[in-house]
């Protein structure tokens, strides 16, 4: 999708009260306890451990902000980054966007949250992942 940088909090206030948009942050979405069975899940066996609230979210219209961590770049634009609660902390949303890269700098992402598993061979890499309509300096 593509996405677009602005430089206001206004754009991040006028986002926020779009009708269906649904504000969340990472207190949410890592907000519950994992029962030790989430570490030992197999492909298809990964969502039955997350709340019923959470997986409510899917294909829902979001907004969360955080930190851009760039994992894919292209023509010197970023095309996919984790979005990162904090510089240290590693709770991350995979998001696909085409931004300028901001990593020093707080976002707020507005796009469709997807919860589902993704794996690379045995390795659960995340359960979150978003399609980037807009991201935002705050």
């Amino acid at each position: 999708m593509a996405g677009s940088v602005g430089q206001s909090r206004e754009t991040t206030a006028n986002k926020a009260a779009t009708p269906g948009l649904l504000p969340t942050s990472f207190k949410v979405l890592a907000g519950f306890p994992l029962p030790q069975a989430f570490f030992k899940a197999k492909p298809g066996h990964v969502l039955e451990n997350i709340p019923a609230s959470i997986r409510g979210m899917d294909g829902r219209e979001v907004s969360v902000t955080g930190f851009m961590l760039p994992i894919q770049i292209k023509d010197r634009l970023v095309t996919q980054f984790m979005l990162m609660r904090t510089h240290e902390v590693v709770e991350v949303l995979h998001v696909k966007t085409p931004p300028k890269v901001l990593m020093d700098t707080p976002v707020t992402v507005v796009g469709h949250l997807h919860v589902k598993d993704r794996w690379e061979g045995d390795f659960l890499c995340s359960i979150y992942q978003m399609d980037a309509e807009s991201v935002t300096l705050n």
